[in-house]
C-alpha cells in the first residue's frame, strides 16, 4: 500500500483478506494504513463480496479516513476472459456513490453467487450490471478486467466495443483504469485504453491492485 506522501494519490481498490487467495490485509487495518500514509480516503474492493465493508468503514472513520465502498465484481458476457490467473472471470470495479449505489452493489454481489451456482466461479451477466447501475461508479477493471486482455491480444475492435457498452451504461460515472506494475500485459493494453479514452472523452484513473500492506509480504503470502 506504500505511496509517495503528499502526492494526492488515493487507493481505490485495495483487496482485503476477504478476497480469498488474493488479499492479505485485515479489513479493519486498511484505514489505519491509509492514515499513516497521509491519504484522506481509501477504497476496498474485494472480489465478488462485501463481507468486510462494515468492518472497514467503521475502522477507517475511527482513523479519520473516508471509506470508499467498492467491489471487484466478476462480469460475464462483455469483453474477453482472463486465461492466466487462478480466477478466469474478469472483474470490473464498482464504487458506491450513495445509498442507492450501496443497495445495488449488495444486489450484484449476492447475484454473483446465487445466480451462478452452476458455474465454476461467481459472476453476473453484464445485462444485470446495466440494470443496477444507478448510484455506482464503474472502473474498467485494469489487467484483470474484460477489456485489457483484448487490447493486449490485438482484439482492438472487441475491446473498444466493450468500452462503448460501459460508457453507454454509466455515462460520466465511467473511468478507464490504467495500472503500471511493470507487467507486459499492462504495457500492451495501455495505448489502446488511452486512445479510446481520448477519442470518447472519458477520464482516465490510475489505480494499483493492492494485495498487501508492504511489498515484502507478497513472497510469504504467495508461497
Amino acid at each position: 500500500m506504500a505511496h509517495e506522501a503528499g502526492n494526492g494519490f488515493i487507493h481505490l481498490r485495495v483487496k482485503s483478506a476477504y478476497s480469498l487467495l488474493e488479499g492479505a490485509i485485515k479489513a479493519g487495518k486498511v484505514g489505519q494504513l491509509a492514515a499513516g500514509q497521509g491519504m484522506p480516503a481509501v477504497g476496498v474492493a474485494d472480489r465478488a463480496n462485501l463481507f468486510g465493508a462494515l468492518e472497514f468503514s467503521q475502522a477507517a472513520r475511527d482513523a479519520g479516513v473516508q471509506p470508499i465502498i467498492a467491489c471487484a465484481l466478476p462480469v460475464l458476457e462483455i469483453g474477453g476472459r482472463m486465461s492466466q490467473r487462478w480466477a478466469k472471470t474478469p472483474t470490473v470495479v464498482l464504487i458506491a456513490q450513495n445509498e442507492t449505489g450501496w443497495l445495488n452493489l449488495c444486489a450484484l454481489s449476492s447475484a454473483a453467487y446465487l445466480g451462478s451456482m452452476a458455474l465454476a466461479e461467481p459472476g453476473v451477466p453484464w445485462s444485470l450490471v446495466e440494470q443496477h447501475a444507478e448510484g455506482l461508479i464503474l472502473l474498467s477493471g485494469g489487467p484483470d478486467g474484460p477489456v485489457d486482455c483484448l487490447f493486449a491480444g490485438g482484439k482492438t475492435a472487441e475491446a473498444r466495443a466493450a468500452l462503448d457498452a460501459m460508457k453507454a451504461a454509466f455515462g460520466d460515472r465511467f473511468y478507464v483504469e490504467l495500472q503500471r506494475h511493470g507487467l507486459d500485459a499492462e504495457k500492451a493494453a495501455e495505448p489502446g485504453l488511452v486512445r479510446w479514452a481520448y477519442d470518447s472523452d472519458v477520464p482516465l484513473v490510475a489505480t494499483n491492485d493492492v494485495h498487501y500492506a508492504e511489498a515484502r509480504q507478497a513472497k510469504s503470502h504467495d508461497a
